[in-house]
């Protein structure tokens, strides 16, 4: 977020630029959640590349214990590499006993796997006129500021839910299972909301324990470690005809959540978001994709990171001979968006009918 001046022109000033770019990233912070699930962060890489570079380390356990009991990457990017839960073979500590006099042989390995993401630039305006400033006594750049930041959190989030829904290394759809098969009141459902929490724990992502706060500064908000599952806010009313939801009403008292959470399936908590994937299949009858994920699986650039975000505001006459009796400005934002999935085996997502 730029709190200096507009580098513009707008005649703003400091004070006023640093409210409407406040209010803007205030109203996208408001707006946006799978952005927070992106917990690995870097900065804009200013005067370099616009490409980013991550790291990704595949353990040294990994590659050593080849009798292992991880679960078989069936979604995206199954290529990179995966850890996994390590079933040590009995004895194994003897083949690190040293003899006497004896350094032992190497057993150590370690492999580092190098991804790039680009990173871009997406923004909107729209122009204001002389009238609107004179005569329309509702129109102000502030409420521009806000609506726009509102609009810009939607759209930040799609691609952040779209990045998910693409990237996840595990992938369950009974939507095409038959009548008492295919909905998400289905035991089916259930069924395969046990089979990713053993596909997720297996492959080594750990529960969620903290989730980012809806706030434009940085921050955590700490929660019960569990797997987090994302829905749009129809599937996730519909659980509620599920034997095995427990809502979060039934939750023991002092039990923290988050926000938007309404209940729980087995080691998943459940989380409402009206712009979660939900896709029309007929009428009346749609597949909604449930979100599901451990932490620490995406590197991003943050929206919330300072030069990130910017409202930007043109003043009447600002196009200079193109607008020669100054009847015309602009209003808009501006902002960088960069991320990769790093871990797609701590990411998964089940997909199911949902009738509306």
């Amino acid at each position: 977020m730029n709190f200096g001046p507009s580098n513009l022109g707008s005649g703003l000033g400091a004070e006023m630029q640093a409210y409407l770019d406040k209010t803007l990233l205030t109203n996208i912070s408001e707006t946006t959640v799978f952005d927070r699930l992106a917990t690995m962060q870097r900065a804009l890489p200013l005067k370099s590349s616009q490409d980013l570079r991550f790291d990704k380390w595949i353990r040294m356990a990994d590659l050593y214990l080849t009798t292992n009991v991880n679960q078989t990457i069936t979604g995206n990017n199954a290529a990179l590499g995966t850890e996994s839960s390590q079933l040590v073979p009995a004895s194994e500590y003897t083949n690190f006993v040293l003899a006497e006099g004896s350094s032992g042989t190497s057993k150590a390995t370690m492999k580092l796997i190098k991804q790039d993401a680009v990173v871009f630039a997406i923004g909107d305006w729209m122009p204001h006129t002389e009238e609107m400033e004179m005569f329309h006594n509702r129109w102000t750049v502030a409420e521009t500021s806000k609506q726009m930041g509102e609009m810009a959190g939607l759209i930040i989030d799609g691609y952040y839910r779209d990045l998910y829904v693409n990237g996840a290394g595990h992938v369950a759809d009974i939507s095409a299972g038959g009548a008492g098969l295919d909905n998400v009141v289905d035991a089916a459902f259930t069924q395969e909301c046990r089979n990713m929490f053993i596909a997720l724990k297996l492959s080594g992502a750990k529960p969620v324990n903290q989730i980012m706060t809806s706030s434009a500064s940085y921050g955590t908000t700490p929660v019960r470690a569990k797997y987090t599952g994302y829905i749009h806010t129809v599937g996730a009313e519909r659980l509620r005809d599920n034997a095995d939801f427990v809502p979060v009403e039934k939750y023991a008292a002092g039990t923290s959540t988050m926000d938007g959470e309404v209940g729980i399936i087995g080691e998943i908590r459940i989380i409402e978001n009206d712009n979660a994937p939900l896709t029309e299949i007929s009428v009346g009858i749609y597949k909604a994709d449930m979100i599901v994920c451990g932490r620490d699986h995406t590197a991003h650039v943050p929206v919330r990171g300072k030069g990130s975000t910017e409202f930007v505001f043109q003043p009447l006459g600002s196009s200079g001979s193109a607008d020669p009796l100054k009847r015309t400005g602009t209003t808009g934002w501006k902002s960088w968006l960069g991320a990769k999935v790093l871990y797609p085996e701590r990411l998964g997502v089940i997909s199911a009918r949902v009738l509306f």
